[in-house]
């Protein structure tokens, strides 16, 4: 497993201190731990785009060509939409059988006990010995497994060499920093160039877009962003430094307009070729299949002058409130384990957790699917760090976090007001 031996930062749930896993996440379905021969339906949502969705389809119709008796209905929609149905559902106990998730997310709905426990199926429906013991148990939350791991990731910073030529500004050295790719953005923007349909093109995003980021920039700085409690180790003051790295170039107009972004999505300004540069995670390089010579970079480098990379673990999930936990199960072992899965998806859920999906995949030289994984090998050049404990409502908080975000761009609030509004609604969360 030579990709896979490298996430040594996938222990995220590893070293979770989070309360108590409540005793009913298996719901009432414990007991029932055999798959039926009768006729099953399951629902899977995901959030994604097109491309996305369009995977998830072919791997269902596999599925269910394998299972002729389970059918499977999917459905996705862009990230803010997606949570907001889950957070509606799981009030109601009527969440979709099988639900994709981030470990943020994974962490709050395990700890309201609203996931399947899986343990009961272990080895019968579902095996997770094909992973590494360190990428299996970011699944767990509190010692009990509710996730199963399909795909790690880690940020990576994605540039369209030719937008930049065009603008006339020279590709970004490996080892730049927050203030060069700041400045680089910049550059690109005031170029005021456009591109093949004639849209403007941007240089960039602004970092303070997500929570990530700052997290990203503390573990650079040597401060772990919170302890084992989920209490923060950093204070207004540092939230305050962070955004106001950007606050020169937001004001400036540089960054891509959240407006265009909000109607455009669930694309991204990168895809749609109106930026120059996209900083988001390396999952996305099937997004990008579009942009001719894509490059890839680390993350900025930091103040201390480190990367510090990390990476985190995407999971699917059964639902506590499900009828068929067995066929949960199965569903979950077919996307976590399935060869033609990892045909399918290539990297873009992130490198495949699973020995068998790594084993599966045999990728053209030169193709966006063996640049992720040469990309992943890169980064053995920099030192990696843990990913960083979070709180049980840290998705609560990065959602606090992106719409205060939107404010700052639109000129309703200030950096000052931005920290203070962000630090009170997480004290409300019980940060």
């Amino acid at each position: 497993m030579k990709h896979t031996a490298r996430i040594v930062g996938a222990a995220l749930a590893a070293t979770l201190t989070i309360g108590t896993l409540a005793a009913c996440s298996s719901g009432d379905t414990g007991s029932n731990s055999e798959a039926s021969d009768e006729p099953v339906t399951l629902d899977l949502v995901w959030w994604g785009n097109d491309s996305r969705a369009e995977m998830y389809q072919q791997a269902i119709d596999v599925f269910e060509e394998k299972h002729p008796n389970i059918t499977v209905n999917g459905n996705f929609a862009d990230f803010p939409s997606y949570w907001n149905a889950r957070s509606t559902e799981v009030a109601a106990k009527s969440l979709p059988d099988v639900m994709q998730f981030d470990q943020a997310n994974l962490i709050q709905y395990g700890t309201k006990g609203a996931l399947l426990d899986l343990a009961p199926y272990l080895d019968d429906q579902l095996d997770l010995s094909t992973m590494d013991d360190i990428i299996a148990d970011a699944g767990k939350i509190s010692g009990t497994q509710v996730g199963t791991p399909v795909g790690t990731g880690t940020l990576a910073l994605f540039v369209n060499p030719a937008l930049a030529a065009a603008a006339g500004v020279d590709p970004l050295d490996p080892d730049y920093t927050w203030d060069d790719l700041n400045e680089w953005i910049q550059k690109v923007t005031d170029a005021g160039t456009a591109n093949a349909a004639g849209s403007p093109v941007y240089g960039g995003y602004d970092q303070g877009i997500t929570s990530w980021f700052f997290l990203q920039w503390l573990l650079q700085k040597g401060v772990e962003p919170f302890d084992e409690d989920g209490k923060p180790n950093f204070t207004q003051d540092d939230i305050v430094d962070w955004m106001d790295l950007m606050t020169p170039f937001r004001e400036a107009g540089s960054y891509f307009p959240p407006d265009r972004a909000t109607q455009i999505a669930p694309a991204d300004g990168f895809a749609q070729q109106e930026t120059a540069s996209s900083l988001t995670w390396d999952s996305f390089f099937a997004r990008y299949t579009d942009i001719e010579g894509l490059q890839t970079l680390p993350v900025p480098t930091g103040p201390k002058g480190d990367k510090d990379v990390f990476y985190t673990v995407l999971h699917l999930a059964g639902a506590a409130n499900t009828k068929h936990p067995a066929e949960v199960a199965e569903l979950l072992d077919f996307f976590a384990n399935d060869p033609e899965v990892a045909k399918i998806f290539g990297t873009s859920r992130g490198v495949p957790a699973s020995s068998t999906q790594l084993d599966a995949l045999d990728f053209e030289e030169g193709s966006l699917e063996a640049k992720s994984l040469e990309y992943r090998d890169s980064l053995a050049d920099y030192e990696t760090v843990a990913a960083p404990t979070l709180p049980e409502s840290f998705a609560t908080l990065e959602a606090s976090w992106v719409r205060l975000n939107g404010d700052l761009m639109y000129g309703k609030i200030t950096v000052d007001q931005f920290a203070e509004q962000w630090w009170a609604e997480a004290e409300q969360a019980g940060l």
